[in-house]
């Protein structure tokens, strides 16, 4: 898990062949990892704790 989570972006997106350096037999191996590891519920699809976390801080701390 460690080794895909490294071709995953904080939101949960997998990351493109220029940001990754990989060839293009490789990135299509590393996306199909990536696939079956959240249909095997081993990855989340979305990522939105941080998000989850900024929505709930700005919420409360609204100050009119």
């Amino acid at each position: 898990m460690s080794l895909i989570s490294r071709f995953i972006s904080e939101q949960g997106k997998i990351l493109s062949r220029r940001l990754n350096r990989l060839t293009l037999k490789q990135q299509r191996l590393i996306t199909i990892a990536i696939k079956q590891a959240r249909i095997l519920s081993s990855l989340p699809f979305l990522n939105n704790e941080k998000q989850f976390e900024k929505n709930w801080v700005d919420r409360y701390n609204y100050h009119y």
